[in-house]
């Protein structure tokens, strides 16, 4: 993991960075959040960073309590996109990390929603940049840390019910820096989790960045090396509800 510094200092150049590509794709299709544009992709994320700066500037801990935000006009979007990132920021750098609030995760506290907000801006960064024709990778140290939030946090806390028990283990190896998991399934929806090198019925491999992007099903499978089951590799590549 990275330090509760690395991961405000990515949330504010992921949150600019989205912005500035957004703005010249406001009517631009999202390919990977389709029938999204660019204006539903930027009211998403003003409700993303919304939610989690309500929660922990007010220590929510029922999510019933949760009260949201009406949608501004199309043209106040990117000025309120603008201000809610900032505060986001100001509300997260200013409580604790170990201060407790809910998250829907196993975890419940400020510091999971740091990382999540990291990690979610810098994904829906690079959605916008390809809606604005720039493709890049997302940083390696960064993208492999996304795994590992990803296979901990979404392979346990968010998968499609109908998928069933993943049918093999699991070994994702990224390629270019430091970053191995093994996923055991337990017979159960629920997985095992470790971090190491260890043969699995399938071998996920390829760059952080790619890894990262076609676990969020932002590029297929096929850009990625499997080796053993593809079966396996399929559902497991599936079996999260993301997007």
């Amino acid at each position: 993991m990275l330090t509760t510094v690395e991961y405000l200092a990515i949330l504010r150049r992921e949150g600019d960075a989205f912005a500035d590509s957004i703005t010249t794709a406001m009517s631009a299709s999202i390919a990977s959040c389709e029938p999204w544009v660019g204006a539903d992709l930027l009211w998403h994320m003003i409700e993303v960073h919304y939610s989690w700066t309500f929660i922990v500037k007010s220590h929510l801990m029922n999510p019933d309590d949760y009260v949201p935000r009406s949608k501004p006009a199309d043209k106040d979007l990117l000025t309120e996109y603008r201000a809610g990132l900032d505060e986001l920021i100001r509300v997260l750098s200013s409580n604790e990390p170990v201060r407790s609030c809910w998250t829907w995760a196993g975890i419940q506290d400020v510091a999971w929603v740091i990382r999540r907000m990291a990690h979610e801006t810098a994904v829906h960064a690079w959605d916008a940049h390809c809606a604005a024709g720039n493709t890049a990778e997302i940083n390696a140290s960064l993208a492999s840390d996304g795994i590992d939030e990803f296979v901990h946090v979404m392979v346990k806390s968010n998968t499609r019910e109908e998928e069933g028990p993943l049918r093999g283990s699991v070994h994702i190896h990224c390629t270019d820096v430091d970053g191995e998991w093994l996923i055991v399934p337990t017979g159960t929806s629920d997985v095992v989790v470790t971090r190491e090198h260890a043969k699995g019925d399938c071998a996920i491999r390829g760059s952080a960045s790619s890894l990262l992007l076609g676990l969020w099903r932002r590029i297929p499978m096929s850009s990625l090396e499997v080796i053993g089951s593809a079966d396996v590799a399929a559902q497991f590549m599936n079996r999260t509800a993301n997007n």
